[in-house]
């Protein structure tokens, strides 16, 4: 048995009330959807391509997707799953600890030594 499961077990949390809260908390919002369309004109115009996002006052919107079924069961298992995975399990579970009165976690309490995985670093170059 996993760190990630241990620690589930322990705070008595369900996986299908992380997914349901993951889905909540990812889901895309009006102003979500403002802030992905000035973005986009702000890399088409020429003028503001020189100030970055955190100038213009642009922060990130949220993806729109919450965790799957597979990423859950991926954790559960101890294998290596991406930042941004782990990033939404982290805030989900703390979202659910919060509710709950408990004091927030980070990703080390939660997966313990298990690494982030890890993707290709450089592209190929064309021969």
């Amino acid at each position: 048995m996993g760190t990630f499961q241990q620690f589930l077990e322990h705070q008595k949390i369900s996986p299908a009330l992380l997914l349901r809260r993951s889905a909540q908390l990812e889901a895309q919002t009006s102003e979500d959807r403002v802030l992905e369309r000035k973005r986009s004109t702000r890399r088409r115009d020429k003028e503001p391509q020189q100030k970055s996002y955190a100038e213009l006052g642009l922060g990130k919107p949220r993806s729109g997707r919450g965790l799957s079924a597979q990423q859950l069961a991926a954790a559960r298992e101890d294998k290596p799953l991406s930042p941004r995975v782990r990033a939404k399990l982290v805030r989900a579970v703390n979202a659910l600890l919060a509710k709950s009165g408990a004091a927030a976690v980070d990703a080390r309490a939660l997966f313990g030594d298990v690494a982030a995985r890890v993707g290709p670093t450089a592209k190929k170059t064309a021969s």
